[in-house]
């Protein structure tokens, strides 16, 4: 279907900023994504060309509608008003969850997440934070996190320099050990034979290795200079929704569809949901009708 524009097609030699006014939306796939930060300046820093493996879905978006993703914008509730017609919306939605990182990650600007994540707290669904860890979270953030019964997807990639994973896989550790639920999302391809293929190829298999894990295909360009040049593997999937039909498959039989159906559902179970219900209402009786600025405008 082609896209139309109200205003005209947006002009990507002028991209315009996002907006600072927090919203809540679904998207084909059936993510539910209340994005604390929208954009990712440490990513295009790191990765001007394309994004992160240069194919970053979001990057690829944001040109597509006009916005500026080289910077990180953090989003407000404009008042009580806007918040509690955000959680009413949330509420309408059957999943228990609902995710922070889909376009833009929510590390450049850590405590902003946190304190949106228990204003949203009274929608009794799990934040699941998707993340690379440009920045790292503090040890009283994480606590806040616990008690919410986060889950924290620490998105990695054969891929990755060896830099890059030692310092997710010890972030992955760390909140880990902090007894909140730490997912590896793992960005997989099916790679050929050359020796950059070969390397990253080793990376993925240990990656993969280091339970629980979700494997998230890559979906990339017929033109991507990595596919041109035989080192990763591209097949047409027609049954693959949002980001592309192009997916490299390092499972052939990896899922490509709905949330509704999505055995991993980003690392939340339904236990999960309901012990998140369950910390909510005993915090809130032990505050004892006092006020809690956690729970105030954003």
């Amino acid at each position: 279907m082609r896209q139309l524009f109200l205003f005209g097609k947006p002009d990507p030699r002028c991209p315009r900023l996002y907006s600072n006014v927090i919203t809540v939306s679904q998207n084909r796939k059936g993510v539910l994504d209340v994005d604390t930060v929208k954009g990712c300046t440490m990513g295009m820093a790191a990765y001007p060309k394309g994004g992160c493996y240069g194919e970053c879905y979001a990057y690829k978006n944001a040109r597509t509608y006009g916005f500026d993703f080289t910077v990180s914008v953090s989003r407000q509730f404009m008042g009580r008003e806007h918040k509690g017609t955000l959680i009413k919306s949330m509420n309408t939605c059957a999943v228990g969850w609902y995710r922070i990182g889909t376009a833009g990650d929510p590390c450049h600007d850590w405590k902003h997440t946190v304190a949106i994540s228990w204003a949203l707290w009274h929608t009794h669904k799990v934040p699941v934070i998707v993340t690379k860890h440009w920045e790292i979270l503090e040890d009283g953030q994480m606590d806040k996190l616990r008690h919410l019964r986060a889950v924290v997807n620490t998105s990695v990639s054969g891929m990755d320099t060896d830099v890059e994973l030692q310092h997710r896989l010890g972030q992955r550790e760390r909140i880990r050990s902090e007894g909140i639920k730490s997912i590896l999302r793992v960005v997989t391809c099916h790679y050929g034979t050359s020796e950059w293929a070969r390397t990253c190829k080793e990376k993925q298999d240990y990656l993969l290795s280091l339970s629980p894990i979700i494997d998230n295909p890559l979906r990339a360009r017929k033109s991507n200079p990595r596919v041109v040049g035989g080192g990763i593997v591209l097949a047409r999937r027609t049954e693959a929704v949002g980001g592309g039909k192009m997916v490299s498959l390092n499972n052939p039989h990896a899922y490509l569809g709905t949330c509704l159906d999505c055995p991993d559902q980003c690392g939340v179970d339904p236990s999960t949901i309901l012990n998140a219900k369950g910390a909510y209402e005993n915090e809130r009786e032990k505050e004892d009708g006092a006020s809690n600025p956690l729970f105030g405008e954003g």
